[in-house]
């Protein structure tokens, strides 16, 4: 009986291990979706906007944007993020993500 205990329980914590380790493959994964996506419509927005901004320039600031972001805030953070991107609140990231890349 103690064999089996111990066998489920060394069973368990590699599980749980595994769990970990997919939670934070998840993370990276989505986080590299997020910037990908986001440098995309960050940038082609930019040059819509304002004929001045050439594509290279939209492109970088957007990339030092969006990592900003992806290194400041967890994937549920930037889910729910991404659910209301026109809230005051997303103003107010958007700014101080441009100004960290000053």
């Amino acid at each position: 009986m103690r064999v089996l205990f111990a066998g489920g329980l060394i069973i368990a914590l590699l599980v749980s291990a595994g769990c970990g380790k997919s939670k934070e493959n998840y993370e990276k994964s989505f986080k590299e979706g997020f910037l990908k996506s986001f440098v995309t419509s960050c940038s082609e927005g930019a040059t819509k906007a304002s004929s001045s901004v050439k594509a290279e320039q939209a492109k970088s600031m957007c990339e030092c944007m969006g990592k900003y972001m992806v290194d400041k805030y967890s994937a549920v953070e930037l889910t729910k993020m991404s659910a209301n991107p026109d809230s005051p609140e997303m103003g107010k990231i958007f700014q101080e993500a441009a100004a960290s890349c000053k």
